[in-house]
Order: C-alpha cells, then sequence, then structure tokens
C-alpha cells in the first residue's frame, strides 16, 4: 500500500486518525479521546472518507452539518462533531496536503441544533431524592435485589455527599473513615482513567449518620479495594454508561421517574442543601470547588423553596 507521501489524491481517511493520534499526544489528558473516535468512524467517515482533501469544500460541509442536524442533536454535541472534521483538516494544511482549511468558512452554531435542556430538569425534588434513598426494592425479582444493594449505596454516596461520578467509581473503602465520619476524595475516574479531581485537590466530606449505616451495611467485612466494583470483572467501572444503563435506569423506571442524568445527584445536593440552609461556604467545600460564586451559579437552583427560606430569614430581622 502506498504511503500518504507518495500518493497522488490524499484521501480524508488516508490522515484521519494520525490527525486525531497527533491531538491525542498533545492533549493534556486523553479525556473524549474514545468519544472523538466514536465521531470519526460514526459521523464523519461516512460522508468524507474516501473523498480527497482537496475536494472538500464549503457547499459539502454545509450539507453534511445539515444531515447532522436530522440527528435531532445538541449543538454541544455538534461542537465535538465539527472539532474532529476540523482537526483532521487542520492537520491536512498543517502538513501541506490542503491550502487552506474550509471549515474556517462554516459557521459551527446553527438553529438546527437543540438548545441545552433547562437547569431546571436537572434536579430531583426532596420528595423524589427520598423516594430513591428510602428505596426497599419491594416486589422485586431475584435479578434486581442482586443489583439493588449497589445501586442504593450509590445514589446514598451520590445525593448525601455531591461527589461528581468519576469520584464515587474510584472512591476507595480505605478513604471512608467511620471514627471521623468523613470520606476523603482524592481521585476520579474520567473517560475510563483513574487520577486526580477535576481540581486537582483533595477533600473531605463529613458524613450524615444515615449514609454511615449504608455504607456499613455494603462494606460488611469486605476486603476489597474500591467500594463499588464490576461484580462480574472485579474492577471498578472506568465507564458511567455501564453503571446507568445497568443500575440507574432500571431504578427509575421502576420508581416510575423521570430521566435525569446521574450528575444531577450533584446538583440535587447543593439545592437541597441551600433549600434546608446549609452555608453556601459548607456546600461549595464538600463539592469540591474554589469559591462559592461557582457553586451558586451553576449548582443551586432558585426555585420557590429557596425564596420561602430567604424570605423566612428575612423575616427574623424584624421578630
Amino acid at each position: 500500500m502506498d504511503t500518504v507521501e507518495n500518493k497522488e489524491y490524499i484521501l480524508f481517511e488516508d490522515i484521519a486518525y494520525l490527525a486525531l493520534a497527533e491531538a491525542e499526544a498533545d492533549r493534556r489528558n486523553s479525556d473524549g479521546t474514545r468519544d472523538y473516535l466514536h465521531i470519526l468512524v460514526n459521523d464523519v467517515l461516512p460522508t468524507f472518507g474516501k473523498m480527497s482533501i482537496k475536494d472538500i469544500k464549503v457547499k459539502i460541509i454545509k450539507a453534511w452539518q445539515v444531515q447532522m442536524g436530522i440527528k435531532s442533536i445538541s449543538q454541544s454535541r455538534f461542537n465535538k462533531y465539527f472539532y474532529v472534521l476540523k482537526r483532521v483538516l487542520d492537520y491536512a494544511v498543517e502538513n501541506e496536503y490542503l491550502d487552506s482549511n474550509p471549515v474556517l468558512l462554516v459557521k459551527r452554531t446553527s438553529k438546527l441544533f437543540k438548545k441545552p435542556k433547562s437547569k431546571g430538569l436537572e434536579y430531583f425534588s426532596k420528595e423524589e431524592m427520598r423516594l430513591i434513598l428510602d428505596d426497599t426494592c419491594e416486589g422485586c425479582t431475584e435479578k434486581e435485589m442482586e443489583r439493588f444493594a449497589f445501586i442504593n449505596t450509590y445514589m446514598h454516596v451520590a445525593f448525601l455527599t455531591g461527589m461528581r461520578v468519576g469520584e464515587i467509581s474510584s472512591l476507595k473503602i480505605s478513604s471512608i473513615c467511620f471514627e471521623t465520619n468523613l470520606i476523603t476524595v482524592s481521585t476520579s475516574v474520567r473517560k475510563g482513567i483513574v487520577g486526580v479531581t477535576k481540581t486537582d485537590s483533595v477533600r473531605t466530606i463529613p458524613m450524615v449518620d444515615e449514609l454511615a449505616t449504608v455504607l456499613k451495611k455494603y462494606i460488611g467485612d469486605s476486603k476489597r479495594e474500591y467500594l463499588f466494583r464490576n461484580p462480574r470483572t472485579g474492577v471498578i467501572y472506568r465507564d458511567t454508561r455501564s453503571i446507568v444503563d445497568t443500575y440507574y435506569k432500571p431504578l427509575l423506571k421502576r420508581l416510575k421517574l423521570p430521566y435525569r442524568i446521574l450528575y444531577s445527584a450533584r446538583h440535587t445536593f447543593s439545592s437541597i442543601s441551600m433549600e434546608s440552609g446549609v452555608a453556601l461556604s459548607t456546600i461549595s467545600r464538600c463539592l469540591g470547588h474554589q469559591s462559592t460564586e461557582i457553586t451558586s451559579r451553576y449548582y443551586i437552583k432558585h426555585s420557590r423553596s429557596n425564596k420561602d427560606l430567604m424570605k423566612a430569614q428575612l423575616e427574623s430581622l424584624s421578630a
């Protein structure tokens, strides 16, 4: 097979994997690599793969953009598609296979793509949270009961600590101290790799009595290293999707609750904590934020309950 340099016509597929591999080598971490490859194979190569890179024009890119819009994806999702296409053609320019990148003449944002869902849809109410935590899986099948302990414990950790899903997945039993009632958070699984937390910091989270009781029962006399692991392989889940499909979605379906992403438990923790009168600084420290401004702006739902709490607190000024 001819090498790329010896070919008269360079096809898009000839350099696509090389372009992404080079980008991965320069990236600070490997987050997104598998997703970008998935996009390349399923959404970019079918259109551009067999084309000579010199034949890829603006009108063809715009037509592809319209086709992607038919898939009913969000703008943020399409941004990743756009990145993959742009990265490959950037590589072509950098290696002098192409004079200029036609992607630069195409506007990335478009009304073809869905707007992000309202933040209000990302939270569980306090009643929904209690429905999940107080669940006993009554009437469950034997198979459902086998999985119940895992997801019930997982949701207790998620709702009562505000930890990120990757932090929960990489939580070691040795990081849970029942003498001090503290959980130390120092690692996280991100795109399949166990590393430091998102903010590259270590924090401790107070463990409420309800959580301590659930954890003690779940851990028992186990000698395993990690709190949550795949019962089939014996290792931790490096992909949240497996937890969602195997445990989380069936739980919501059984309890007849609308689907929300698993990360919503973190948002729920912050908002319900605020509604319960927990200081913003405390919530921020539990979440691992560097400032309370981040917590307030992105994690606190300004609901009717918050307004009622604010009014009650202000009423005390004239009491």
